[in-house]
């Protein structure tokens, strides 16, 4: 049964947060928003949704942000590691249970085949993203790694999971799928639980 949850978004704001957040209006979530610049919002329906703004590389930014929080998404860019790290520290002083991580498909070298040898390419020019994302797995809150392929705009809501080590049967997803699936998990608590997920449309 779906109880109101406080969950946040973390920086760089797109197209799957719009998604969401009509989602999280009608299902009853309490939605905050965690950015460095709010200004991002001037052209979106933000109404019931808390704006904080702050910067993620700042430890004290984000502590204030994680209280009172039960669940984290996290879509961010940058100095991932130094970001990722500073979550993981303020885990212990905060409410925050749950941390859905979204990265890309290919940081542990678990697709095959011609495209997993492009996949392996890239992942060793940003091995920061890779580390990050096992610091959060690693850390002591309840946590998804949410690993993404080829992000596009779209409607599309169905999505396929895969485990790492399955091959996903597509290349691509819509970023509504995204949203859709992040909605499902605070529906379902036992979605994804400590686990790593390749996300793509549904065939």
């Amino acid at each position: 049964m779906l109880y109101e949850k406080s969950c946040y978004f973390w920086s760089c704001w797109t197209y799957r947060k719009v998604h969401y957040t009509q989602n999280a209006k009608t299902e009853g979530i309490e939605l905050s928003a965690f950015v460095r610049n709010p200004q991002k919002f001037s052209d979106m329906d933000m109404t019931g949704v808390n704006i904080i703004q702050g910067d993620a590389l700042n430890e004290e930014d984000v502590l204030r942000a994680m209280e009172g929080q039960d669940i984290l998404f996290c879509s961010l860019e940058g100095d991932v590691l130094t970001m990722a790290k500073n979550i993981v520290a303020a885990l212990d002083k905060t409410t925050v249970k749950r941390i859905i991580w979204i990265t890309g498909m290919g940081i542990h070298h678990e697709i095959t085949g011609v495209r997993g040898m492009m996949l392996n390419r890239y992942a060793k020019q940003r091995p920061e993203y890779i580390e990050a994302a096992d610091v959060i797995a690693a850390s002591n809150a309840v946590t998804t790694l949410l690993r993404c392929p080829g992000i596009q705009n779209g409607d599309n809501e169905k999505y396929e999971l895969t485990k790492e080590g399955i091959q996903p049967s597509n290349r691509n997803v819509d970023r509504a799928a995204i949203a859709q699936c992040m909605a499902d998990m605070i529906a379902d608590e036992s979605m994804g639980v400590n686990d790593s997920l390749a996300i793509t449309n549904a065939k």
